[in-house]
C-alpha cells in the first residue's frame, strides 16, 4: 500500500532529485528549476493556477512546454513515494501555431545593410552596435542555431570558417561551414571581446531584444532575431530540398517542414494540387 506524504511537497524540492537522476544540459536545468520554483506546492491547484497566469503573458505553445516539465515533475514525485497522488486534474492546453512566416532573401541582406548604420554608435560594453549586429545577423543566419547558443559562442568555437559546437538543448554536436563576410564580422567582434565570446559579451538579453525592435522598425521588417534561424532554414530548402532538417540539427526529419519552412517561398518544392482549370 503507497504510504501517504505527511506534508505538502513542492515542486522545487522534486527538481532537485529529478535532475540529480539524470543527465541534462545546463539549459535544461535552469527551465526546470525556474519552473519549479514557481510551481509552488505538487498540486493540480497550483499548476492549473501556474497555467492560467502564463496563458495571459505567453503563448499557449510556451505554457504547453512548462506544462509537460511540472508533469514530468509530479510524475517522479509519484514514482518516488515523494506523493500519494497521481498527476490528475490539470487542465489542457491547445496551442494554435501561426503559419510559419520567414525572410526572404532580400530582406536580410536589408536587414545586413540597416545593421551596418549603426557603426559609428558604440555600447557600454565597449562594442561597436554595428559590428555586433552584423555578426548576430549573420551567425544566426548561417549557423541555424538558437539564440542560446550564439550567446555562447566564443573563439574555442571558430575554426577557420568553420563554426563547430554541442547543441545546449539536445546535446548533438554540429558544424557548419561560414561564409568569408561571417568570419570576418566574427573575428571583429573578438578583436573587441573581453572574454572570448563572439556577440553574447555585448550586451544583456533585455537590451539586445531592444536593439532587435530597433533594427526590424528601421528595416521596415515584421519579425524578431528567431526569424533568422527559420529564414536560413527555408532558404537551405530552396536551394537543398529536404536539407532544412540536417541543417537545424533536428532529430525529427519532419519538423523542418512542419515548423520552420516558409513554404511560400519554396513555390517549386511546395506541395500542391494539379491545376483543375486553364485560365485564358
Amino acid at each position: 500500500m503507497r504510504k501517504q506524504s505527511t506534508k505538502a511537497v513542492r515542486f522545487k524540492d522534486v527538481a532537485e532529485a529529478y535532475l540529480a537522476d539524470r543527465v541534462v544540459s545546463s539549459v535544461y536545468q535552469q527551465n526546470v528549476r525556474r519552473l519549479a520554483k514557481a510551481g509552488g506546492v505538487v498540486s493540480a491547484d497550483s499548476v492549473n493556477a501556474y497555467i492560467k497566469a502564463r496563458m495571459a503573458v505567453v503563448s499557449g505553445i510556451t505554457v504547453r512546454s512548462e506544462r509537460t516539465i511540472l508533469l514530468s515533475l509530479w510524475r517522479y514525485a509519484y514514482e518516488k513515494r515523494m506523493v500519494a497522488e497521481w498527476p490528475r486534474g490539470v487542465m489542457r492546453i491547445k496551442a494554435k501555431k501561426p503559419p510559419t512566416r520567414a525572410w526572404t532573401i532580400e530582406q536580410v541582406r536589408t536587414l545586413l545593410d540597416k545593421a551596418g548604420e549603426y557603426r559609428g554608435h558604440w555600447m557600454r560594453s565597449g562594442a561597436n552596435i554595428g559590428d555586433w549586429l552584423v555578426a548576430w545577423i549573420l551567425l544566426g543566419y548561417e549557423s541555424g542555431s538558437r539564440h542560446g547558443d550564439i550567446w555562447r559562442f566564443s573563439a574555442e568555437n571558430l575554426d577557420g570558417d568553420v563554426l563547430r559546437w554541442t547543441q545546449s538543448k539536445t546535446g548533438d554536436p554540429l558544424h557548419k561551414v561560414l561564409t568569408p563576410a561571417c568570419v570576418a564580422a566574427c573575428l571583429r567582434m573578438l578583436e573587441q571581446s573581453p572574454d572570448g565570446r563572439i556577440v553574447g559579451w555585448a550586451c544583456k538579453p533585455r537590451q539586445a531584444w531592444r536593439w532587435w525592435r530597433q533594427l526590424c522598425v528601421a528595416a521596415g521588417l515584421p519579425g524578431t532575431s528567431k526569424w533568422l534561424r527559420r529564414s536560413g532554414a527555408t532558404h537551405i530548402e530552396l536551394r537543398s530540398p529536404g536539407k532544412a532538417s540536417l541543417h537545424l540539427g533536428h532529430r525529427t526529419a519532419t519538423l523542418a517542414a512542419q515548423a520552420y519552412i516558409d513554404w511560400g517561398q519554396i513555390r517549386e518544392h511546395a506541395p500542391q494540387t494539379p491545376s483543375l482549370v486553364e485560365v485564358q
